[in-house]
């Protein structure tokens, strides 16, 4: 029953739905009490901290994320992966609160734990770099930023994602909290240290940095700075656009070499661009939607081909 609990609460969690695997969670809890240190609980606690941070709970996910540490570091010891784990969450939810110094604690904490078990080169401890990297664009006291940065890119560039690199490091949403809390200086000095770091790292026409200009236009610009912020982005995009308008020769490369995983990173890199410049339902992304559907085929993954190829005739 517990693995089949389990095993629903991650998939609600995973589908966004943060209200079902909050209560297949808590039903899991109560079989073994409040007072249980059997590492069962401590999963369970884990997944509801996750869930607690999608609900906008952050009080209560700091404090599932803290008791299940507890657990872990009796049961397993304070060098597991688990530990790691939930100092992370600790860490998100103390920066969700806007408790930064607390968060940087916690995601330092977090760091050589994910490092150790998972590797330098994995996603999930770049994805702590990331948040580093994020609190120093704010407080500006890491001499290495522009070198974290470069390395959290490095690792999301080969890793399959449909969200931004700057989602990947935590900006809008801290764009969001300073704006809506009134931290007006602290939102700007934020837009405007992230935009000279990314110009540093990634290029002044790079993608990224139109995606920043658009959030910032999203979240914290006034309406009378709204359209020209706007207007500033959609440049930004036309000039990435022509940079990287031959992504698909670099697709088609990879694909003759048999680098099957690399030429899909590309599909979806472009797949990204050419939804935010032409639409949804634009011929040009029925074109790039039509070779990754190809290239799934090429790579035996059926499945996957032909929901796209479904949807192309859908949309199309």
């Amino acid at each position: 029953m517990y693995d089949d609990l389990k095993q629903m609460a991650e998939s609600a969690l995973t589908r966004g739905l943060y209200d079902e695997a909050e209560r297949l969670y808590q039903r899991e809890l109560q079989k073994h009490g409040n007072s249980s240190d059997d590492p069962i609980v401590a999963d369970c606690l884990r997944g509801l901290a996750m869930a607690h941070l999608g609900q906008g709970r952050f009080v209560d996910a700091e404090k599932a994320a803290n008791r299940a540490l507890a657990i872990d570091e009796d049961y397993w010891g304070g060098g597991c992966l688990q530990v790691g784990e939930a100092y992370f969450l600790m860490g998100e939810a103390s920066r969700l609160q806007g408790f930064l110094g607390r968060a940087e604690f916690f995601y330092l904490e977090s760091l050589p734990h994910r490092t150790a078990h998972l590797g330098t080169s994995h996603v999930d401890v770049a994805q702590v770099r990331a948040r580093l990297a994020l609190l120093g664009l704010i407080h500006g006291l890491y001499p290495d930023l522009n070198e974290m940065i470069i390395g959290c890119y490095r690792v999301y560039e080969v890793t399959p994602s449909t969200s931004e690199f700057i989602e990947f490091l935590g900006l809008p949403a801290m764009l969001r909290f300073f704006t809506e809390q009134n931290r007006r200086v602290e939102a700007e000095a934020l837009y405007k240290n992230s935009m000279e770091a990314l110009e540093a790292t990634l290029g002044r026409t790079h993608r990224e940095l139109g995606n920043l200009t658009r959030s910032w236009s999203f979240y914290a610009s006034s309406p009378k700075m709204a359209a020209p912020t706007l207007t500033s982005w959609q440049k930004r995009v036309t000039s990435s656009l022509a940079v990287d308008e031959n992504l698909e020769k670099r697709a088609e490369q990879h694909i003759a070499k048999l680098e099957y995983e690399k030429a899909e990173n590309v599909y979806l890199l472009q797949l990204r661009l050419g939804r935010e410049h032409y639409g949804e339902f634009a011929p040009e992304v029925r074109h790039i939607l039509a070779n990754y559907a190809s290239l799934l085929r090429r790579w035996d993954r059926l499945a996957d081909a032909v929901r796209i190829e479904k949807m192309v005739l859908k949309n199309f």
